[in-house]
């Protein structure tokens, strides 16, 4: 009797969330929310049981609405998850195979006939980027529609051989909603809201915000100065289909995790698929990795004025969900430190802790430039409204707001910036400081 008693404590003793976590948790966000750079909602859960649920900020500034578990937000690239489903879904009708050369669905462009419907998924295909298209900024000018934009993916040059490494491409999701549409004879969004959205019961969750007259929808914000924020400017949805167009809310998304885990939906053969690690820690839309040693699956999302996270730990049956409406780097943060307070590892607050500074610190024509930090990773610097900006790569500029010490601190990035005077008493490198305290030192081009 005295051993089942004690196996009874240890099954029920081996996980405690107590009220202590709650604090801690609430403390922890408070410090994002206090410094401007996190509104949203945090929702934690173990098998059906909410263990922490709580939204700090404004879903609309305008109109002082807060934000609840009912608000809705953009999940930026979580949407690739549904169209992995929806890919999946279309396998198990026989209308595709995830083997099928891309050449089967678009036979003008004999190019594509290495690629495969499982590289586009992997992000092995070497589609292209959305953003990295020179008419990219044209096809939104333009309000163009999904054929424009795939059409110039098939037309533009490939990055590397097919299958011969991973590169992350939103390009290539574009494509699979193209055939997604071309073989249901469906738009993409009303082909997820039927087969997917609809039998699972996410009722909050869609493309097409005009659509729902129940939704209470966030807007998007992006970082102004040092602590405000500013409408996003929305980039058409019909550009973003397959790679990042979808909305939902915590609820929504706790029911699509218990979907996976209970593998509800597909069938067992789609569902070894999704799971599956092609390299790179990458199922078909689905992250695969571990965190303090445990295992893990998920996706993050980044989109105008959005940010979106979730991960859910294998053994331990627990979901962590978060979702915000303000476009700072903090996410990466939030979701690594929340678990560490769930399951009790050490973890502090990135939170900025600096002051503004009212000086500038440098005449902005002296830092505007190209900055390397090796073959394939430069910053650019230039001056956009009277601010210095800073864009990595091929990504969006985002505001340098000067602050004591001599730096500027990008709330996009979450991570300083100071530019570093040479012999000749100009600028020639600067230093990239993650808000870890890692630096990087980039070199004048």
């Amino acid at each position: 009797m005295k051993a089942i008693v004690l196996l009874f404590l240890l099954l029920n003793t081996s996980f405690l969330f107590s009220q202590d976590h709650i604090d801690k948790i609430d403390s922890y966000l408070n410090t994002y929310a206090n410094t401007g750079d996190f509104s949203g909602c945090v929702r934690i859960v173990k098998g059906e049981k909410v263990l922490y649920e709580k939204c700090v900020g404004k879903l609309d500034d305008e109109n002082n609405e807060k934000n609840s578990p009912q608000t809705a937000f953009r999940i930026g690239s979580i949407s690739k998850q549904f169209t992995a489903a929806a890919i999946l879904l279309l396998e198990e009708e026989g209308l595709l195979s995830t083997s099928d050369p891309l050449y089967r669905f678009f036979p003008a462009y004999p190019k594509v006939a290495k690629i495969s419907i499982e590289q586009l998924l992997t992000h092995r295909s070497g589609i292209p980027d959305i953003f990295a298209l020179d008419n990219f900024q044209e096809l939104v000018s333009r309000d163009s529609k999904l054929g424009a934009l795939s059409k110039s993916l098939l037309e533009a040059e490939m990055e590397f051989e097919p299958g011969s490494r991973y590169q992350y491409s939103n390009g290539a999701y574009a494509l699979l909603a193209q055939i997604i549409e071309d073989l249901s004879g469906m738009s993409y969004q009303s082909f997820i809201q039927q087969e997917i959205f609809s039998p699972l019961g996410m009722e909050q969750s869609g493309q097409d915000v005009k659509a729902s007259q129940r939704l209470k929808m966030a807007k998007g914000y992006e970082p102004k100065g040092f602590k405000q924020r500013i409408e996003s400017v929305e980039l058409p949805m019909e550009l973003l289909k397959g790679s990042g167009s979808l909305y939902s809310n915590v609820y929504d998304l706790s029911t699509w995790i218990s979907s996976l885990k209970e593998k509800s939906l597909l069938s067992e053969a789609s569902y070894q698929k999704l799971f599956n690690n092609y390299g790179n820690n990458y199922g078909l839309g689905v992250s695969l990795y571990k965190v303090f040693d445990r295992k893990v699956f998920g996706h993050d999302g980044r989109i105008n004025g959005f940010i979106a996270d979730y991960l859910h730990y294998e053994e331990e049956d627990i979901s962590i969900i978060i979702l915000g409406n303000i476009q700072t780097g903090v996410a990466d943060f939030i979701r690594r430190d929340l678990a560490a307070i769930v399951f009790d590892e050490p973890y502090e607050s990135r939170a900025k802790t600096v002051s503004a500074s009212s000086d500038q610190h440098l005449a902005f024509e002296d830092a505007i430039g190209v900055y390397a930090f090796g073959p394939n990773f430069q910053v650019y610097i230039d001056e956009i409204d009277g601010q210095l900006h800073a864009r990595a790569n091929e990504g969006a500029y985002t505001e340098l707001v000067p602050v004591e010490g001599g730096k500027y601190f990008s709330r996009t990035l979450y991570a300083f910036i100071k530019f570093e005077k040479g012999e000749q008493n100009s600028i020639n490198k600067i230093l990239w400081i993650n808000n870890d305290g890692r630096s990087f030192e980039g070199k004048r081009e």
